[in-house]
């Protein structure tokens, strides 16, 4: 069995020189890869990669948290998503950590709101940041009956992971994982039922430019973790991710 990456952006500009060849390295080492949409025109962008390569790619259309410009374009990304039924909502939720201000945060969750009624209408998985706002983000999605939510790079405590896991969520672990201490606790402290791989490419891989097949090295070093085998933590986060996306 092959990992997946549960969560990175393909559409963005970092890809642009090579976009091809990192995404023929995903055929070659992964299950599947999902692309995540930001606003409206990285939604579009994300839709024609996994047309274009559907044996490959997924995609999941949403509207960032920290793309304050855009939170008036919500009623037209939930238009979107009607019309183009995405796997899941994504990537969406609270950041506190970029967004200060009262009134933007408020305009914020707002936006999560209405994304996540949406998802409970729609019955969507939900793919979710919570940046520097995981209690509260864990706190609004238990308003709502969403039939997979999924912790995207999760950074919060190792007890709300816990917390959030018996709730029925599943933890994003991104490549962090290669050198957060935070992260690696918090692995320590889940079962892999409860884990998937990410990596939030272009993000997230010791400062130079990350990519999908690096969840490979994620796998390693959750085996060393936990104990396990690498094919272990491979194949119980490739059935979690399959559960969430299909």
């Amino acid at each position: 069995m092959r990992p997946v990456d549960c969560h990175c952006h393909l559409e963005f500009e970092k890809f642009d020189s090579d976009r091809e060849e990192v995404i023929e390295r995903c055929r070659n080492e992964l299950k599947f890869a999902v692309t995540a949409g930001t606003d409206l025109e990285s939604n579009r962008e994300a839709l024609k990669l996994e047309d274009k390569n559907s044996d490959i790619i997924k995609s999941n259309l949403g509207l960032h948290p920290t793309y304050e410009d855009s939170f008036d374009d919500v009623e037209k990304v939930k238009e979107q998503i009607r019309a183009n039924e995405p796997i899941a909502i994504g990537e969406i939720g609270l950041d506190h950590y970029h967004i200060k201000e009262g009134v933007k945060r408020r305009e914020q969750e707002e936006v999560f709101n209405e994304l996540l009624k949406l998802a409970e209408e729609l019955s969507k998985p939900v793919v979710v940041h919570s940046r520097d706002a995981e209690q509260k983000t864990v706190e609004l999605i238990e308003r709502y009956d969403i039939p997979e939510v999924l912790l995207h790079c999760f950074n919060g405590s190792s007890s709300l992971a816990r917390t959030a896991s018996q709730k029925g969520m599943t933890i994003g672990v991104t490549t962090q994982v290669l050198y957060s201490k935070r992260v690696q606790k918090v692995v320590e402290s889940l079962e892999l039922k409860d884990i998937v791989l990410e990596t939030d490419s272009p993000f997230l891989y010791r400062g130079s430019r990350n990519e999908p097949v690096n969840v490979t090295e994620s796998a390693e070093k959750i085996a060393n973790i936990k104990g396990v085998k690498y094919e272990d933590v491979v194949r119980e986060t490739t059935k979690n991710a399959e559960r969430i996306f299909g």
